[in-house]
């Protein structure tokens, strides 16, 4: 027997076709109800009487299909979050940037109201964990807490992504950089680490974290502005270039100040100068980098923040609620009190698409740097990157 659905004579009575003693192309529907087989060579055809065209079915089941697709979003947008967050790090433990997200997420976790929980995934100057993140849905579940290598992937050709391929929420935090040694490395003052470095040229080590990051950046300049030649090397994460200093791996490298505060206080660590044209306020006796490398202003200050991120079309009223979490954990006394402790500056006024657009132009400025010193892999012309 067919059934007789709202005038319609249903070729699909049977919830199972695969139970039937003949094919579902030949079963037909009679007016009285009764099921016929039909020369399979008419398939399409129109059917007598009130019937209609099997092909006329399907469009209607594939129109019911494509309009649940796209209802789908707003009302899944409207039970966000029923489940847990992964905050993607790009890089790894023990970082400046595992480190601040390490304090931000149990906040973020507080004021969204569910677990968040923060992944690792470290490689590629941040490559690896910001295309982990892309491959995710676009629906809030997981967020990239960043560095500034976006920035860079692409004239770096260690990814295709940038910041644009993301939905902004906002800059979070930096730190300043500085120049740094092991206490029993021979150089007590940064003009001792450039006179060996011009005495002994490609033989003093430096170590960074990845093509395109800030120590990167830094060792660059110092090349391009003073005409040092030293050996650089990335170790895939900052933890790791300061152990490669603390191991006698390399001579000298730039960590992030707030994360290597306690090395300094303890004297495990040496500070020869701030990476800055003033002095920094936390180590006032350091020296400005441009005492001893003039040249370096024009450049200077060059910030490093992280911030957050969602992947680009993320309906816009759960990027709205991950904005007011992430709003509410930066004003916490709990993250302000982390900032002042570990001498980390607040940007988290730095929002939507003003963070696109300082994202913009900390990509031409550092984009060309690359590029001029001859280590970019593809222009930044070809992204349409304008020179500063």
């Amino acid at each position: 027997m067919c059934k007789e659905v709202k005038g319609w004579y249903n070729p699909l009575y049977y919830p199972d076709p695969g139970s039937w003693d003949f094919p579902v192309s030949a079963l037909l529907c009679r007016r009285d109800g009764t099921a016929r087989e039909r020369d399979p060579q008419n398939e399409g055809k129109t059917l007598k009487g009130r019937g209609v065209m099997l092909k006329h079915w399907k469009c209607a089941v594939l129109a019911c299909l494509v309009l649940s697709a796209l209802l789908a979003p707003a009302a899944f947008a409207d039970g966000y979050p029923s489940k847990g967050v992964t905050l993607v790090v790009p890089w790894g433990a023990g970082g400046v940037t595992d480190v601040a997200a390490r304090v931000f997420a149990p906040l973020f976790e507080q004021y969204l109201g569910v677990p968040v929980v923060i992944l690792n995934r470290p490689g590629a100057s941040g490559a690896i964990g910001t295309e982990y993140a892309y491959a995710r849905p676009a629906d809030g579940y997981t967020v990239v807490f960043s560095a500034e290598t976006p920035a860079t992937f692409r004239v770096m050709d260690v990814s295709k992504l940038s910041f644009h391929d993301f939905d902004p929420v906002m800059l979070l935090s930096h730190s300043e950089k500085i120049i740094a040694v092991a206490p029993e490395s021979p150089y007590q003052t940064l003009a001792d680490l450039v006179k060996d470095i011009r005495a002994r040229p490609g033989k003093v080590r430096f170590s960074y974290s990845g093509a395109g990051a800030s120590g990167h950046v830094q060792a660059l300049l110092m090349m391009q502005k003073s005409g040092l030649d030293f050996s650089a090397t990335p170790f895939g994460g900052g933890n790791n270039a300061l152990l490669a200093v603390l191991g006698g791996q390399v001579d000298f490298t730039s960590p992030n100040i707030g994360t290597v505060k306690d090395y300094i206080a303890s004297g495990k660590l040496r500070a020869l100068a701030v990476f800055d044209r003033k002095k920094s306020a936390y180590l006032p006796d350091l020296p400005p980098i441009t005492e001893a490398i003039p040249g370096m202003e024009s450049f200077l200050p060059l910030d490093y923040p992280n911030c957050l991120m969602v992947k680009k079309g993320t309906p816009e009223d759960v990027t709205a609620k991950i904005t007011e979490a992430a709003s509410k954990a930066v004003a916490d006394p709990r993250w302000k009190e982390f900032l002042e402790n570990n001498w980390y500056v607040g940007l988290d006024s730095v929002r939507g698409q003003d963070m696109l657009s300082y994202w913009d132009t900390w990509a031409s400025v550092v984009g060309w740097v690359l590029q001029d010193a001859g280590v970019a892999k593809k222009s930044p012309e070809e992204f349409g990157i304008p020179r500063p």
